[in-house]
């Protein structure tokens, strides 16, 4: 995993120098091309992390039906509230970023594990919806009619990060984890910050939804139902993986077509990440513990 650290911090850095660059089309394109391809990857073999451990029949449709279950709850909430729908969105994807990058460096007791988590995310959440608020109501508006305000933002920002200092303290102190972690996690934040500001808000989720969450969740998840990480192993994950792939870009483009009042197309994907995330969320929960 050191290499794919090395392979990481250079792709931001580059997406950060291509920012500069280039304006917010040609951002935005590269960012969904990303997320259609390794963004909605790295959830396509959750049936197969499911069916991994126990040969059971009934274990394994017990657990699919769990999983199908928590798609449709995702669409009944959209369909009831699809404001109430965004920020289960936002509050997932938070503990679930945090959890993959915290993981095998944050490990207290599952209490302590979730807060962390979850303030790590929401505050990454809260910078990059800061630096991009009229992009990110551009979206709001046009899925639910509701805006967020600056001050929210603000807030959830100062909140999260006393949350996070707070704990990091605590860490410190106790000894549970290095001081050089912690400040590693720090330097990661505010280049992720930088990344943020320079980038347009559909390039700057893609670069920390692609590189820093997909990719080394997808390593994670070939180690988990292969037992190693080779070419070959990575392999089978993606031709396993593909015809799930196809399904969800098809059907992403079905919603387009078929769901009028939405013109953007990163409003179309951010609905089709909800859909996806809770159930994944849940897997991934699974796999680790």
């Amino acid at each position: 995993m050191r290499n794919y650290q090395n392979f990481m911090m250079f792709f931001t850095f580059f997406l950060f120098w291509f920012s500069i660059q280039f304006g917010e089309f040609v951002e935005d394109s590269v960012a969904f091309v990303l997320i259609v391809s390794l963004g909605i990857l790295h959830g396509a073999n959750d049936l197969l992390i499911l069916a991994k451990g126990k040969n059971s029949k009934n274990f394994f449709l017990k657990n699919l039906l769990v999983y199908l279950t928590i798609i449709i709850a995702c669409v009944l909430t959209y369909l009831f509230s699809s404001f109430v729908a965004i920020l289960l969105f936002i509050l997932l994807s938070s503990y679930h970023f945090g959890e993959e990058h915290l993981g095998d460096k944050i490990k207290v007791n599952r209490f302590f594990n979730f807060i962390f988590y979850l303030s790590y995310g929401i505050f990454l959440f809260s910078i990059l919806f800061y630096v991009s608020l009229a992009a990110v109501n551009e979206i709001m508006q046009e899925l639910t009619g509701i805006i967020f305000t600056e001050a929210q933002i603000a807030n959830t920002f100062s909140i999260s990060l006393s949350v996070l200092l707070i704990l990091s303290i605590y860490l410190y102190v106790t000894k549970k984890t290095p001081i050089s972690v912690l400040f590693k996690e720090f330097f990661y934040l505010c280049l992720l910050s930088l990344v943020f500001k320079t980038s347009s808000l559909i390039l700057g989720f893609a670069i920390y939804f692609i590189f820093w969450h997909s990719i080394p969740s997808l390593l994670n998840q070939v180690t988990f139902i292969y037992g190693d990480l080779t070419k070959e192993s990575v392999k089978n994950y993606i031709k396993k993986a593909f015809i799930y792939w196809v399904i969800s870009v098809f059907g992403l483009l079905i919603l387009y077509k078929i769901i009028p009042e939405i013109n953007l197309f990163s409003s179309i994907i951010f609905v089709l990440l909800f859909a996806v995330t809770a159930p994944h969320t849940w897997v991934m929960f699974k796999m680790k513990n």
